[in-house]
């Protein structure tokens, strides 16, 4: 009797264990399959992680198969779609340009130069190449006279981007009025100012100012017209030639009448 119950007793808890396993097998996949990450959690993580873009997901058995870009390099990446592993990290191939893909040049700075010089006479007293990560210029600066132009051109096209002409009047600006000329000569010789006017020789321009003193004398300062200075002082010598012309009639008629009473 012991013999029977004990064999029944070991029949139940084969069956109890029986049970419990094929609870396990049923509901824990089940219970597991609601912590799967979702597709958009996955791609997150990945992008995070690798600092890449997802291209492609695909989920089968859970794990994700990703295909990520990163700088023109495709790579594929097995993920655990419940605890978010990596299981493996392949590079699986790189991208190669357009075939047609026309070549980025440059041009020299000589040809540069020749485009503007066609386009603005003058003289090239600056010229400079600047490099930044979105393009590639000339910049250049042309001198023609009291003109100045700056400009910049693209190194790739040749293009004029930007062009701009500025005038130098400095020299007109710091010119003597007329005015100014008068009060000079009039400090250089004390009179009265019967003329002015203003003359140029070579590269040099000046005043002319003729100035009448009291004792009827004339003379011509020359001044010049930007800075000022007296560059010279001449005077008309007809008044002394005047006075010797009176003293030489005066001898004469001295030596006349002196004959007279001789005779």
């Amino acid at each position: 009797m012991k013999k029977k119950t004990g064999f029944w007793m070991i029949i139940g808890f084969l069956i109890f264990a029986f049970l419990i396993y094929f609870s396990w097998q049923m509901f824990g996949p089940t219970e597991a399959s609601d912590e799967i990450l979702s597709k958009q959690a996955a791609q997150k993580l990945v992008q995070d992680r690798y600092q890449g873009t997802v291209i492609q997901i695909k989920l089968t058995d859970e794990q994700y198969h990703i295909d990520l870009e990163k700088k023109d390099t495709i790579y594929q990446i097995e993920l655990n779609a419940i605890s978010g592993k990596v299981l493996s990290f392949i590079k699986k191939e790189t991208k190669s340009p357009p075939l047609n893909q026309p070549e980025v040049t440059i041009k020299s700075e000589d040809e540069i130069r020749k485009i503007i010089l066609a386009k603005v006479k003058g003289t090239i007293t600056s010229f400079e190449k600047i490099t930044s990560e979105d393009e590639t210029i000339y910049k250049a600066v042309v001198k023609e006279g009291n003109n100045q132009t700056t400009l910049t051109v693209d190194a790739h096209t040749g293009e004029i981007l930007l062009s701009t002409t500025t005038q130098n009047n400095t020299s007109s600006t710091k010119r003597l009025t007329e005015e100014e000329a008068r009060d000079i000569a009039k400090k250089q010789v004390n009179g009265i100012v019967e003329h002015i006017w203003l003359e140029t020789k070579g590269e040099q321009t000046y005043y002319l100012v003729e100035v009448e003193t009291q004792d009827d004398r004339e003379a011509i300062v020359q001044i010049h017209s930007i800075t000022g200075n007296v560059m010279s002082v001449s005077w008309d010598d007809r008044s002394s030639d005047d006075d010797d012309d009176k003293n030489d009639d005066s001898k004469q008629r001295g030596k006349d009448d002196k004959k007279e009473d001789d005779d």
